[in-house]
């Protein structure tokens, strides 16, 4: 004979189990998407203070509040317009995702005056979407430094955009002609760029070195450049005229 109130204790019982465990699987869920949060912030941070060059460089054991706390007394945190216009009240957290015209800026300063000006930068590449931050020194003309930190490429190819070597020749390269008054993104060429243009001095300025066997990750970079650069280029034009 069925035992019809033992069945039922069973089910209920099992509907209890099921309960508590969904809330205990959303709860750790919930959790670790914070924390994941908290460390892609914290990331993003780290970025930012590595391509604005800091004069007093991060421990490299330093935790993770003392980097907070670093960022937090050297970076200002500003949001401009089109017209290079800083809004006011806004912060780069504030930018809704597919918001259009606004852009995120960093300023790195020292002893009250402005070292570097950094921005995000994002492009696409062979495999992926590449994303990094570029800083530019208080004159808003020549390159500070730059990272790349996120991105799907090829390693040894597409990938090299994350060593060193790629990121350091970036360094004191040229966005802006003074001679002439222009723009001038930085390009990635094909080979060395003392090479292509040694007998043009000036242009290699504004050209840094190529990825071997990597075109398309390298055009993604030039794309990426000129495309960012130029809609900074009202906010940057009237630093250079203070």
């Amino acid at each position: 004979m069925i035992d019809t109130k033992s069945n039922q204790y069973a089910f209920i019982f099992a509907i209890i189990v099921c309960v508590v465990c969904g809330v205990l699987l959303s709860a750790v869920s919930e959790g670790l998407r914070k924390r994941q949060e908290i460390n892609v912030d914290l990331d993003i941070k780290k970025n930012i203070l590595k391509a604005v060059v800091l004069e007093v460089p991060i421990p490299q054991k330093a935790k993770p509040q003392e980097v907070l706390e670093i960022y937090k007394t050297k970076i200002e945190e500003h949001v401009i317009d089109g017209q290079g216009n800083i809004i006011e009240g806004r912060k780069p957290a504030d930018i809704k995702k597919g918001e259009k015209g606004v852009y995120p800026l960093y300023i790195y300063s020292e002893g009250g005056k402005v070292k570097s000006y950094a921005f995000p930068i994002v492009g696409q590449g062979l495999w992926s979407t590449l994303y990094g931050y570029l800083a530019l020194e208080g004159d808003a003309t020549t390159v500070r430094g730059i990272t790349f930190y996120k991105h799907g490429e090829t390693p040894g190819l597409g990938a090299e955009i994350e060593k060193a070597w790629f990121q350091d020749n970036f360094k004191g390269k040229t966005i802006y002609s003074i001679k002439k008054q222009e723009l001038t993104p930085i390009a990635v060429v094909k080979g060395k760029a003392a090479d292509v243009y040694q007998d043009n001095p000036e242009a290699a300025k504004y050209h840094v070195d190529g990825i071997t066997a990597a075109t398309i990750t390298s055009s993604g970079v030039t794309e990426m450049m000129d495309r960012t650069l130029r809609a900074y280029e009202p906010y940057f034009s009237k630093v250079r005229k203070i």
